[in-house]
């Protein structure tokens, strides 16, 4: 891409001055390109979307561009009845990119787990190059987060609650928040989860109060601190997972990370 950039800088630069008219496709400094090389493709779940791919030159043309487009089997690993891939993509005469549209369809055949599909372009005419004939997008199911589905009775095997457990989840008086109701001692656990159903937590008392001899205090619930263990809702299996660090308030001491996860009834 380094290639496509210092070219299309020095393209802009002589059109910006010059600006000739009838600018000529010369195949002595062709360069084309994927605009990137990955992207992703998040399909509603019993349903479709499309997300467009962008082919890139690195000067234009008075007549349009065709290149071929296919799917390379031995890298891909999404189901051939979730996606659709139009034959050709076309840069437009006097124009420096094409667009292709990828779409994708659920089909009862796509869930959370990300698929790949791996696109590759041929058709370059003997003058054209590239290093970027690939592209992969990643293939999942994504779903509307209604918030009536996740009021109700939830199930959970709980590290905290020591075994099995049934909670009641209400939503909070604020927005995009819920409470988790008896989750502590005569308390709630306040969420919050934002649009890409990602959830955080402020620091809370669980009003358990520990002592040992050697330590002593209250024992609070907070956020993970670790980059891999992101409390989510997942509204394509109704699941509530929250990663929660227990820890002694004012002793320095806590347990390690428990992932509690509470499945809608």
């Amino acid at each position: 891409m380094k290639k496509l950039f210092i070219l299309l800088i020095s393209v802009a630069s002589f059109v910006s001055c010059s600006d000739p008219d009838g600018v000529t496709y010369n195949e002595n400094l062709t360069y084309v390109a994927f605009e990137k090389a990955a992207y992703n493709l998040p399909i509603p779940v019993n349903s479709s979307t499309s997300v467009d791919i962008k082919f890139v030159a690195s000067n234009k043309s008075n007549v349009a561009r065709t290149y071929n487009l296919t799917v390379v089997a031995e890298e891909t690993n999404a189901n051939p009845l979730t996606y659709s891939v139009p034959a050709t993509l076309t840069i437009p005469a006097n124009s420096y990119e094409g667009i292709a549209t990828i779409t994708g369809t659920d089909n009862d055949l796509v869930d959370f787990a990300i698929k790949k599909l791996v696109i590759q372009v041929s058709g370059l005419s003997a003058k054209e190059s590239t290093d970027t004939e690939k592209i992969t997008l990643n293939v999942y199911e994504v779903c509307p987060l209604v918030i009536n589905d996740f009021v109700g009775p939830f199930n959970i095997n709980s590290w905290w609650l020591e075994g099995p457990s049934t909670n009641d989840v209400i939503a909070g008086t604020a927005a995009n928040t819920l409470e988790i109701l008896d989750y502590f001692e005569n308390a709630n656990f306040v969420i919050s989860y934002d649009a890409n159903n990602n959830v955080t937590f402020a620091p809370q008392n669980t009003n358990v109060y520990y002592n040992d001899g050697t330590y002593q205090g209250w024992i609070y619930a907070r956020m993970s601190t670790a980059p891999a263990n992101v409390s989510k809702i997942d509204p394509c299996t109704n699941k509530i997972s929250l990663w929660i660090s227990f820890y002694i308030n004012g002793a320095g001491v806590g347990y390690p990370d428990q992932l509690e996860v509470f499945v809608k009834q």
